[in-house]
Protein backbone atom coordinates (compact mmCIF):
# COMPACT_ATOMS: atom_id res chain seq x y z
CA UNK A 1 0.00 0.00 0.00
CA UNK A 2 1.48 3.34 -1.06
CA UNK A 3 0.19 6.36 0.83
CA UNK A 4 0.67 9.70 -0.87
CA UNK A 5 1.24 12.56 1.52
CA UNK A 6 -2.17 14.03 2.31
CA UNK A 7 -3.92 15.47 5.34
CA UNK A 8 -4.96 11.91 6.23
CA UNK A 9 -1.48 10.42 6.37
CA UNK A 10 -1.31 10.68 10.15
CA UNK A 11 -4.53 8.68 10.46
CA UNK A 12 -3.07 5.92 8.28
CA UNK A 13 0.24 6.07 10.11
CA UNK A 14 -1.39 5.84 13.54
CA UNK A 15 -3.39 2.80 12.47
CA UNK A 16 -0.34 1.14 10.96
CA UNK A 17 1.77 1.78 14.03
CA UNK A 18 -0.96 0.39 16.28
CA UNK A 19 -0.93 -2.79 14.18
CA UNK A 20 2.90 -2.85 14.15
CA UNK A 21 2.79 -2.46 10.34
CA UNK A 22 4.31 0.56 8.67
CA UNK A 23 2.84 1.47 5.27
CA UNK A 24 5.00 2.50 2.34
CA UNK A 25 5.08 6.27 2.49
CA UNK A 26 5.75 8.53 -0.48
CA UNK A 27 7.03 12.09 -0.16
CA UNK A 28 7.03 14.49 -3.09
CA UNK A 29 9.63 16.81 -1.54
CA UNK A 30 11.56 17.49 1.71
CA UNK A 31 8.78 19.73 3.03
CA UNK A 32 6.36 16.80 3.04
CA UNK A 33 8.91 14.62 4.81
CA UNK A 34 9.44 17.27 7.49
CA UNK A 35 5.68 17.64 7.96
CA UNK A 36 5.51 13.89 8.56
CA UNK A 37 8.31 14.07 11.15
CA UNK A 38 6.87 17.06 12.99
CA UNK A 39 4.39 15.17 15.26
CA UNK A 40 7.22 12.99 16.56
CA UNK A 41 9.20 15.98 17.84
CA UNK A 42 8.62 18.56 20.57
CA UNK A 43 7.31 22.00 19.62
CA UNK A 44 10.76 23.55 20.08
CA UNK A 45 13.14 20.79 18.98
CA UNK A 46 16.92 20.75 19.03
CA UNK A 47 18.01 19.94 15.46
CA UNK A 48 21.50 19.00 14.32
CA UNK A 49 22.30 19.51 10.65
CA UNK A 50 25.58 18.16 9.23
CA UNK A 51 26.34 19.39 5.73
CA UNK A 52 24.73 22.82 6.02
CA UNK A 53 26.09 24.06 2.65
CA UNK A 54 24.52 27.52 2.04
CA UNK A 55 21.82 27.22 4.71
CA UNK A 56 19.05 26.14 2.34
CA UNK A 57 17.75 23.34 4.56
CA UNK A 58 18.39 25.35 7.72
CA UNK A 59 15.96 27.98 6.43
CA UNK A 60 13.49 25.25 5.44
CA UNK A 61 13.48 23.68 8.91
CA UNK A 62 13.27 27.01 10.72
CA UNK A 63 10.17 27.87 8.69
CA UNK A 64 8.49 24.73 10.04
CA UNK A 65 9.93 24.96 13.56
CA UNK A 66 10.38 28.71 14.27
CA UNK A 67 11.36 27.99 17.88
CA UNK A 68 13.85 25.25 17.06
CA UNK A 69 17.47 25.44 18.11
CA UNK A 70 19.50 24.67 14.99
CA UNK A 71 23.08 23.39 15.38
CA UNK A 72 24.57 23.42 11.89
CA UNK A 73 27.92 22.01 10.71
CA UNK A 74 29.65 23.01 7.48
CA UNK A 75 33.41 22.41 7.20
CA UNK A 76 34.06 23.92 3.75
CA UNK A 77 35.16 27.50 4.55
CA UNK A 78 33.64 29.14 1.45
CA UNK A 79 30.26 27.47 2.07
CA UNK A 80 30.41 28.18 5.80
CA UNK A 81 30.80 31.90 5.12
CA UNK A 82 27.73 31.92 2.87
CA UNK A 83 25.74 29.77 5.30
CA UNK A 84 26.40 32.17 8.16
CA UNK A 85 25.28 35.10 6.02
CA UNK A 86 22.14 33.31 4.80
CA UNK A 87 21.04 32.27 8.30
CA UNK A 88 22.07 35.28 10.38
CA UNK A 89 18.50 36.61 10.37
CA UNK A 90 17.24 33.42 12.05
CA UNK A 91 17.09 33.15 15.85
CA UNK A 92 18.74 30.25 17.66
CA UNK A 93 20.92 29.08 14.78
CA UNK A 94 24.49 28.21 15.78
CA UNK A 95 26.97 27.43 13.01
CA UNK A 96 30.07 25.27 13.45
CA UNK A 97 32.95 25.12 10.90
CA UNK A 98 33.74 21.50 11.77
CA UNK A 99 33.63 18.15 10.04
CA UNK A 100 32.04 15.49 12.25
CA UNK A 101 34.20 12.38 12.19
CA UNK A 102 36.02 9.75 14.26
CA UNK A 103 38.45 12.05 16.09
CA UNK A 104 38.91 15.67 17.12
CA UNK A 105 41.62 17.81 15.57
CA UNK A 106 42.30 18.46 11.87
CA UNK A 107 41.39 16.34 8.84
CA UNK A 108 41.78 16.32 5.07
CA UNK A 109 38.76 17.53 3.14
CA UNK A 110 38.32 17.00 -0.62
CA UNK A 111 36.55 19.63 -2.71
CA UNK A 112 34.15 18.68 -5.50
CA UNK A 113 34.88 21.36 -8.10
CA UNK A 114 31.55 21.45 -10.05
CA UNK A 115 29.42 20.77 -6.96
CA UNK A 116 31.01 21.92 -3.71
CA UNK A 117 28.01 20.58 -1.77
CA UNK A 118 29.46 17.10 -2.43
CA UNK A 119 32.85 17.94 -0.89
CA UNK A 120 33.77 15.65 1.98
CA UNK A 121 36.22 13.68 4.05
CA UNK A 122 37.66 10.71 2.19
CA UNK A 123 39.36 10.48 -1.19
CA UNK A 124 36.78 10.09 -4.01
CA UNK A 125 36.43 6.70 -5.62
CA UNK A 126 37.28 6.14 -9.27
CA UNK A 127 33.87 6.81 -10.85
CA UNK A 128 33.77 10.43 -9.62
CA UNK A 129 37.47 11.11 -9.03
CA UNK A 130 37.74 13.47 -12.00
CA UNK A 131 35.38 15.99 -10.39
CA UNK A 132 37.59 16.53 -7.35
CA UNK A 133 40.61 18.63 -6.55
CA UNK A 134 43.17 15.94 -5.76
CA UNK A 135 44.89 18.16 -3.20
CA UNK A 136 42.78 18.31 -0.04
CA UNK A 137 42.40 21.27 2.23
CA UNK A 138 42.68 20.90 6.00
CA UNK A 139 39.63 21.62 8.14
CA UNK A 140 38.90 21.35 11.86
CA UNK A 141 37.08 18.20 12.90
CA UNK A 142 35.43 16.86 16.03
CA UNK A 143 33.50 13.84 17.26
CA UNK A 144 29.84 14.18 18.17
CA UNK A 145 30.55 13.12 21.74
CA UNK A 146 33.38 15.64 22.18
CA UNK A 147 31.32 18.43 20.65
CA UNK A 148 28.29 17.67 22.83
CA UNK A 149 30.46 17.57 25.95
CA UNK A 150 32.31 20.80 25.12
CA UNK A 151 29.09 22.68 24.33
CA UNK A 152 26.90 21.22 27.10
CA UNK A 153 24.49 19.66 24.61
CA UNK A 154 22.34 17.23 26.55
CA UNK A 155 20.14 15.98 23.71
CA UNK A 156 19.28 16.21 20.02
CA UNK A 157 15.72 15.63 18.81
CA UNK A 158 16.28 15.44 15.07
CA UNK A 159 19.31 14.96 12.84
CA UNK A 160 19.57 16.00 9.20
CA UNK A 161 22.71 14.36 7.76
CA UNK A 162 24.23 15.01 4.33
CA UNK A 163 27.81 13.79 4.71
CA UNK A 164 28.62 11.92 1.49
CA UNK A 165 28.88 8.46 3.03
CA UNK A 166 30.51 9.57 6.30
CA UNK A 167 27.31 9.57 8.36
CA UNK A 168 28.01 6.18 9.96
CA UNK A 169 31.42 7.25 11.26
CA UNK A 170 30.06 10.44 12.78
CA UNK A 171 27.24 8.63 14.57
CA UNK A 172 29.45 5.75 15.70
CA UNK A 173 31.52 8.33 17.57
CA UNK A 174 28.45 10.01 19.02
CA UNK A 175 26.63 7.13 20.68
CA UNK A 176 25.96 9.09 23.87
CA UNK A 177 24.06 11.84 22.06
CA UNK A 178 22.54 9.36 19.57
CA UNK A 179 20.62 7.75 22.44
CA UNK A 180 18.60 10.98 22.78
CA UNK A 181 17.70 11.34 19.07
CA UNK A 182 14.10 10.75 17.98
CA UNK A 183 14.45 10.89 14.18
CA UNK A 184 17.19 10.96 11.53
CA UNK A 185 16.94 12.06 7.91
CA UNK A 186 20.09 10.95 6.15
CA UNK A 187 21.78 10.49 2.82
CA UNK A 188 22.46 6.83 1.98
CA UNK A 189 24.89 5.25 -0.51
CA UNK A 190 24.34 2.11 -2.57
CA UNK A 191 27.87 2.15 -4.03
CA UNK A 192 31.11 3.51 -2.53
CA UNK A 193 31.26 7.29 -2.95
CA UNK A 194 34.48 7.90 -1.02
CA UNK A 195 37.23 5.59 0.15
CA UNK A 196 35.92 3.81 3.22
CA UNK A 197 32.35 5.12 2.90
CA UNK A 198 29.64 3.00 4.47
CA UNK A 199 27.02 1.40 2.25
CA UNK A 200 23.30 1.46 2.96
CA UNK A 201 22.83 -2.13 4.30
CA UNK A 202 25.53 -1.70 6.94
CA UNK A 203 24.35 1.79 7.87
CA UNK A 204 20.76 0.60 8.22
CA UNK A 205 21.86 -2.35 10.37
CA UNK A 206 23.80 0.01 12.64
CA UNK A 207 20.84 2.35 13.12
CA UNK A 208 18.51 -0.57 13.81
CA UNK A 209 20.94 -1.79 16.47
CA UNK A 210 20.63 1.66 18.06
CA UNK A 211 16.85 1.41 18.26
CA UNK A 212 15.77 3.10 15.01
CA UNK A 213 13.29 1.89 12.41
CA UNK A 214 13.45 2.90 8.76
CA UNK A 215 10.08 4.34 7.74
CA UNK A 216 11.01 5.61 4.28
CA UNK A 217 13.77 5.66 1.69
CA UNK A 218 13.82 7.50 -1.60
CA UNK A 219 14.98 4.64 -3.81
CA UNK A 220 16.44 1.12 -3.91
CA UNK A 221 18.88 1.49 -6.80
CA UNK A 222 21.42 3.95 -8.12
CA UNK A 223 24.32 5.52 -6.29
CA UNK A 224 22.65 7.78 -3.75
CA UNK A 225 19.40 8.11 -1.92
CA UNK A 226 17.86 9.42 1.29
CA UNK A 227 16.17 7.65 4.18
CA UNK A 228 14.16 8.53 7.25
CA UNK A 229 14.64 6.64 10.52
CA UNK A 230 12.53 7.09 13.67
CA UNK A 231 13.13 5.58 17.12
CA UNK A 232 11.13 2.42 17.55
CA UNK A 233 9.92 3.31 21.03
CA UNK A 234 8.39 6.54 19.68
CA UNK A 235 6.62 4.68 16.86
CA UNK A 236 5.16 2.26 19.39
CA UNK A 237 3.71 4.93 21.66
Amino acid sequence: MIIKFTKNIFLFSSLAIHLQILPTISFKNPDEMLAFVKPFLPESPVILEAGGHFGEDTNRMKSLWPNATMLVFEPLPSSFEIMVRETQHLPDVICYPYALTTFSGKTHFYIDIPNNAASSIGYPVEWNESEFDKTPIEVPCITLNDWAHENNISHIDFMWLDMEGHEYYALQNGLDILKTVKAIYTEISFVPVREGSTLYPDFKKFLESEGFCEVWKSCDVGRYGDALFIKKDILNQ
